[in-house]
């Protein structure tokens, strides 16, 4: 046998030829460390497992780290067959497979309904009307360390105006929201707008309007270690004056006399602009300013300038493109990974809507069905590449991750109006170096490692494991899934970076009756049939739909759950053994030092359950680490323990910290909590559970929410 093995090896080696790597990177499965994954590591591996059998990976770290690709503990023929895969694959590269905190990260997988869409834009334009005469002497000031301009994301690849401040660019010349801690002239920074190279009065510049006389102050740094040079032109072109940006920083106050668009930009390589004060007559806008919102979470408008695809290979081979627009039409079953591999490549990808309503989705049950074993080889979307956008789509049904992003330079993208669901692992995984991504109305729900792992690791979120910085959260959510609503567990160096998250929420997170079907029973709700154990117990008990919907179940089956090549029992689930790890908001872990960064605004976290994995279960959860943070506001509600805080340090805490139904005592730290009177805890509950049920409406219907605030604060 060993003898046929070797000359099977041997063949394949003539064939397959090398996958050359970063060799200065952590490279998963290159079994023998010369920096390659090839042959070679394959013919290593099956040796180690013909030798031992099966060795468990405690007995050799650098194996448990690189080899054990399917994270099961144990070195088998399952890892040689991914990495066999790894070779054969021309497509690949690493992934960056998850290694996980205490237990593992891998999956629960389920099958959904499926609709299909087509598409309605909905848009909302205020006006008000300003009569001027004569122009008021003012001052304006932007700086970029705020909210409005952080939430921009890591990518500006289109015109956009923040508070009269324009920000030119294109898909062709973006710019970028960057973090940055700089102090200069005694004032610190958290973000930048870099201005990524050169510009014009077209692209990569900021400009707003002057009139007469104005004194403007700017904080700028070349973005290298060289000098560079910013301009501040006129809208045709002429520059008045010039800048010095140094490697050190600096901030300049000057003068200029002009009436007119002002356009600040680079004479050449990137250059990191904090802030800008305006000083001087503030112009006329005319008689009328008007603002436009538009609702994107339904689409049906012109996609000449793209193209439409409604099956696998079609999606495929567009999305293998660069500078591509993407229109995904009606339900997309999925046969393989969907790899995005392309750096720098301004891809968008949109969901038309159906004519009812419902949302385009992708769907990755085949791949997941037809798989064996659990491990990254089940991830949905696996991003190595940089600079994509999704909008308007459900994905689903993955044997791993919904999406995982990972490998230094990947990320830089953009997630707008998605939802991530019934996948088994995390919905969505940033790892392994993914960083700038920007989640905008993103809700990930009911995943769940519930056959393979009974539930231990996948989060609605997960920053974590050397992920990179930069990755901010607006007006997400993250609910019922098997482990943590949000995770950024660190584990060795790199360390994570910063984390921004802003009206989010995370509720009944590592809920093991939400994976059986007994949370919504108990509660009211629909039958969820896209739950793994719900499809078990409908392939068993035909008449049990019926008695769910009449509420007359009186005892709940006792099934066993099968899918990638292991299975579990009610029984399981509902011991000592069940795994989940209930947290709202976890922002890292004992490893993570000061020097790492989350930013908090108007959140919210409740319904999180005390389990045998954690005792108790916290709302807003340091997790035993150091991260600095600025917080404004906080609500945080019939958890276990409602904050646990008191390692981390706070910048700035602004606002209401709301702290009610607690289980245990909380350890808020530098926070000063506010307990309400009852009228007030019952007007906040009333207010959250109302929003939550508004949520559940959307996306059981397979509508996608979009923005949606929960104004508590």
């Amino acid at each position: 046998m060993k003898k046929f093995l070797c000359v099977l090896l041997s063949t394949l080696m003539t064939i397959s030829g090398l996958v050359y790597v970063n060799a200065a990177d952590p490279v998963y499965g290159d079994s023998n460390n010369d920096g390659i994954v090839d042959i070679l590591d394959v013919s290593c591996v099956l040796d180690k497992v013909l030798t031992d059998k099966t060795m468990p990976v405690e007995e050799n770290p650098d194996y448990m780290e690189y080899v054990d690709l399917n994270k099961d503990g144990v070195i088998n023929t399952a890892d040689v067959a991914e990495i066999l895969q790894m070779v054969l694959d021309s497509n690949y590269i690493p992934d960056g497979v998850p290694v996980t905190e205490s237990t593992t990260e891998i999956t629960t997988g389920e099958t959904t309904e499926i609709t299909t869409e087509t598409t309605t834009e909905e848009t909302t334009t205020e006006t008000t009307t300003e009569e001027t005469t004569e122009p008021v002497t003012g001052t304006r000031n932007w700086n970029m360390s705020n909210s409005e301009f952080v939430r921009l994301g890591s990518s500006i690849t289109s015109d956009v105006t923040v508070n009269g401040l324009e920000l030119n660019a294109t898909s062709g010349k973006p710019m970028a929201m960057f973090a940055e801690d700089v102090t200069i002239d005694g004032v610190t920074y958290r973000s930048a707008l870099n201005l990524s190279g050169s510009g014009n009065t077209d692209y990569r510049s900021v400009a707003f309007d002057v009139e007469g006389l104005t004194k403007i102050e700017i904080a700028i740094k070349s973005s290298g270690t060289t000098e560079r040079t910013l301009n501040i032109a006129t809208e045709n072109g002429e520059i008045l004056t010039t800048l010095a940006a140094r490697a050190t920083g600096e901030k300049y106050t000057f003068e200029v006399d002009y009436t007119g668009k002002l356009y600040i930009y680079s004479a050449g390589s990137g250059i990191s602009i904090y802030e800008i004060t305006v000083e001087g007559a503030i112009p006329s806008e005319g008689t009328t300013v008007t603002e436009t919102t538009t609702e994107t979470t339904t689409f049906n408008g012109d996609t000449s300038d793209g193209v439409v695809v409604s099956n696998f290979d079609d999606l495929k081979r567009e999305i293998a493109k660069k500078n591509n627009k993407i229109y995904v039409q009606g339900t997309i079953m999925c046969t393989e990974r969907l790899r995005l591999t392309n750096l720098n490549a301004n891809t968008e990808i949109y969901g038309l809507t159906n004519d009812d309503g419902t949302a385009a989705i992708l769907d990755f049950s085949p791949l997941r069905d037809s798989l064996t074993s659990s491990g990254s080889g089940g991830t949905g979307i696996s991003m190595g590449g940089s600079h994509y956008t999704f909008r308007n789509i459900i994905i689903q049904n993955a044997g791993d991750c919904g999406i995982r992003i990972s490998g230094d330079g990947s990320g830089y993208s953009t997630f707008e109006n998605c939802v991530f669901r019934y996948n088994n692992n995390s919905g969505v995984s940033v790892t392994n170096g993914g960083s700038h991504n920007t989640f905008r109305f993103v809700d990930s729900y009911r995943n769940g490692d519930l056959v393979q792992k009974n539930g231990a690791d996948a989060d609605g979120f997960s920053v974590k494991l050397n992920a990179g910085s930069e990755n901010k959260f607006y007006n997400c959510r993250a609910w019922e899934n098997s482990d943590d609503g949000w995770d950024s567990y660190d584990r060795g160096t790199l360390y994570i970076g910063s984390v921004y998250y802003e009206e989010c929420l995370a509720w009944n997170n590592g809920n093991p009756y939400v994976f059986t079907g007994e949370y919504d029973y108990e509660n009211g709700y629909a039958l969820d049939k896209n739950l793994l154990y719900v499809q078990a117990i409908l392939e068993n008990y035909p008449d049990f739909e019926e008695e769910y919907n009449a509420h007359t179940v009186t005892s709940w089956p006792r099934v066993t759950v099968r899918l990638l090549g292991t299975s579990n029992t009610y029984e399981n689930i509902h011991s000592e053994n069940w795994a989940g790890n209930p947290n709202g908001f976890k922002f890292g872990s004992a490893e993570t030092p000061s020097s790492s960064y989350r930013y908090i605004k108007n959140c919210i976290a409740f319904d999180h359950f005390n389990t045998p994995n954690q005792k108790p279960a916290k709302g807003f959860d340091q997790n035993n680490g150091y991260a600095l943070y600025d917080i404004e506001n906080a609500l945080s509600f019939n958890n276990g323990q409602n904050y646990w805080m008191d390692r981390m340090s706070a910048l700035s805490a602004t606002g209401v910290f709301y702290s009610f139904k607690s289980g245990q005592e909380d350890a808020p730290g530098d926070l000063v909590l506010t307990t309400p009177d009852s009228a007030k805890q019952a007007e906040l509950e009333s207010t959250v559970y109302a929003y939550r049920d508004m949520i559940y409406d959307y996306v059981y219907n397979d509508m996608i929410p979009g923005e949606q605030i929960c104004d508590v604060f």
